[in-house]
């Protein structure tokens, strides 16, 4: 979905800018959506087909720039044409579903999102993202969600979400998402 830049912007900071490459990924592309799958129960095993892939039959992986910050954007479509015609707008940033600011094709890239309530306790669920994939062929993102707690504040007083990112990753993970997709054409 677009986005106005000061929303995209409000995204971007919870999300938190991070540190990736900017020679972009080879999985730049159109894919046709092969699966998405949810297991809310833990992460142990692929669970059974989601909402999602009900509704969205295509998704792109496009490389942005925003203010200097390069991502990997995985944006959701309700068809072909619409995949086409949102890819196709180099000037338009879409907060796509799944999003990705560090890594390589070689290694995947990651991507964490998430929410801390603003509270004593600095509590919530991050959700860690990876790509991965053979250019020309297919992707795989697979989405791990950590519940954190006790998350320290940042310089300005709100919860550290690099911290939280970080305490997440040695946390056990509760819920598994994974999509693939079958490449179809570049953008």
């Amino acid at each position: 979905m677009p986005v106005t830049r000061a929303a995209a912007i409000a995204a971007l900071l919870a999300l938190g800018c991070g540190g990736g490459g900017d020679d972009g990924t080879a999985l730049e592309g159109i894919y046709e959506l092969a699966s998405w799958t949810s297991n809310p129960d833990d992460c142990s095993a692929e669970g059974g087909p989601s909402f999602e892939e009900g509704f969205y039959t295509h998704f792109f992986v496009r490389d942005d720039k925003f203010f200097g910050e390069f991502m990997i954007n995985a944006v959701t479509c309700e068809g072909l044409e619409a995949c086409r015609s949102d890819a196709a707008e180099e000037d338009t940033l879409y907060i796509g579903a799944f999003y990705f600011d560090e890594g390589s094709d070689d290694d995947g890239w990651v991507g964490a999102r998430g929410g801390l309530a603003e509270d004593q306790d600095c509590s919530g669920t991050i959700r860690i993202a990876t790509l991965t994939g053979e250019p020309g062929a297919s992707v795989r993102i697979e989405e791990r969600a950590h519940s954190v707690s006790g998350v320290p504040l940042d310089g300005e007083g709100e919860c550290d979400f690099d911290a939280a990112v970080e305490q997440a990753r040695g946390q056990p993970c509760e819920e598994l998402v994974v999509v693939t997709g079958t490449f179809l054409e570049g953008i």
